[in-house]
């Protein structure tokens, strides 16, 4: 009995190759189901430990040492199930401005079952400065997460 509890909760799903890059929280908002060939808005809102350093795509007025850069990147999707991610092909990238952003015009050309993919880069750059007032080193800091969701295409 054991065994079988333990194997459960580590199960992996068979829908998609494991989740590399899992460092922030998201909601997507894109329908199970959907109609092939038909424009669709993904709505995308995620949550990040750098929120509290500094806002999203910002330079400071208040601090010129800290800068934040997010990127989302968007992969045609593959057909179900994908077995590894050497599969994606990115269509485009963008910055996003706010936790909470639309990816338009999303468009599955066949019938079946897809998996839809993306990726949000969340990066932050510190510069440091030395006792003169000039820049001697810059640090990076990042946090990835890996967006999957199996959706069905429809005639």
């Amino acid at each position: 009995i054991c065994i079988s509890l333990f194997s459960c909760d580590r199960k992996v799903s068979s829908e998609f190759p494991e989740i590399l890059f899992n460092e922030l929280q998201y909601k997507l908002n894109l329908p199970d189901t959907v109609i092939a060939n038909k424009p669709y808005t993904v709505t995308i809102e995620f949550k990040s430990d750098f929120d509290t350093i500094i806002d999203a795509v910002h330079l400071s007025p208040h601090d010129s040492n800290k800068v934040r850069l997010i990127t989302y990147y968007r992969y045609e999707p593959v057909r179900s199930p994908m077995k590894t991610i050497g599969e994606l092909i990115k269509i485009d990238s963008t910055f996003v401005r706010n936790k909470n952003f639309e990816i338009e015009n999303v468009v599955f050309r066949e019938k079946g079952e897809f998996i839809y993919s993306g990726l949000i880069k969340d990066v932050i750059m510190y510069n440091h400065y030395n006792e003169r007032g000039i820049r001697d080193t810059v640090s990076f800091e990042e946090l990835k997460q890996q967006i999957h969701k199996k959706v069905i295409v429809v005639e």
